[in-house]
């Protein structure tokens, strides 16, 4: 097998990106695999590298990085024959822990090298690739904010999310769901291709990257006593049960705002809207995915993954008021 390797040398920790880069080559090379390893060198290069990467003969590509690198590289390979391969070393990861990809550098490598592929859906917001989740609203101002920090990581952003959630204002919607009107006044509006936003926040739980479709979550105004039911129910996949929010599916989503509000696409930000048009490209991209995870996950297990994101998030949030 022959791979190209595309390292983000920002991504992840601060120190030690050479040794995990060079760790994932070797672990690949020791298996008989041909590798090649390539860094990124500002913003976009990723896409260029793997754009590249179709005319040659790389049969996986391999994005090492968080959201946005691999963003970058999966949106090259769309209705491509290549095969995108994830080593996840960002803060979210969203697509990474959807595949269950294991966060350990070596564990994610040896799932790589079984060569376990699925072939998932993708989809465009305002003409642009995403993978994961796309939102407008509170959880776009948000990532604007965080896209600001030095500093990463769910910490951080239960943070920024706790500063600016008492000064925002929720707006009025206007939707066109396939055939179907919505209305509605929301606190934001979450379009799942994945079911999380990484760090096991599940904002669309009944989301699959296979089903063809988009699950959208509008999360209405709230009292402030709710917030943090909600921040829970996130992380135990319940976000669906709460009475403010309202949940639909589609495969074209429309949405209209009387103002230009912040959105987001895989986390990274974008500018202001007031028209956003979501569509999902049905069976579009193959991807590696780890064959010993799926979505059945022992009761323990998932309670863990619930508790250590509560953590988290409850020290970002003791970390501002001291």
């Amino acid at each position: 097998m022959n791979y190209l390797l595309i390292a983000n040398p920002i991504s992840g920790p601060k120190k030690g990106q050479t040794t995990i880069h060079q760790k994932v080559l070797e672990q690949v090379e020791a298996e008989g695999h041909t590798a090649t390893l390539v860094t990124t060198e500002y913003e976009g290069h990723g896409y260029e590298l793997a754009l590249e990467a179709l005319k040659s003969d790389f049969e996986v590509i391999v994005a090492i990085g968080g959201d946005g690198t691999v963003n970058e590289v999966a949106r090259a390979l769309v209705h491509s024959d290549k095969v995108l391969g994830i080593i996840p070393n960002g803060s979210g990861n969203g697509l990474a822990r959807e595949l269950q990809i294991p966060l350990d550098t070596s564990a994610a490598t040896k799932v790589l090298l079984e060569n376990n592929r699925v072939t998932i859906d993708t989809c465009r917001a305002n003409g642009e690739p995403f993978f994961v989740t796309c939102g407008i609203g509170f959880d776009g101002k948000i990532s604007k904010e965080f896209a600001k920090s030095d500093a990463r990581g769910l910490t951080t952003y239960a943070k920024e999310a706790v500063t600016e959630y008492f000064n925002y204002r929720p707006n009025d919607y206007h939707l066109m769901i396939d055939e179907k009107e919505v209305t509605a006044t929301a606190f934001l509006i979450a379009i799942g291709n994945a079911s999380q936003y990484g760090n096991n926040a599940f904002i669309a739980p009944n989301a699959s990257l296979t089903d063809g479709m988009l699950d959208i979550t509008i999360l209405k105004p709230f009292p402030h006593i709710e917030a943090t039911k909600i921040a829970m129910q996130l992380f135990t996949k319940e976000i669906n049960k709460n009475e403010y929010t309202a949940l639909y599916k589609g495969k074209h989503i429309l949405i209209e705002t009387p103002e230009k509000v912040n959105y987001h696409i895989d986390g990274e930000p974008k500018h202001k809207t007031d028209r956003l048009e979501i569509e999902v490209l049905p069976a579009s991209l193959k991807v590696v995915n780890n064959k010993e995870g799926g979505h059945n996950r022992p009761v323990l297990d998932l309670l863990h993954l619930a508790t250590s994101g509560l953590n988290e998030w409850t020290a970002g949030i003791i970390e501002l008021f001291k």
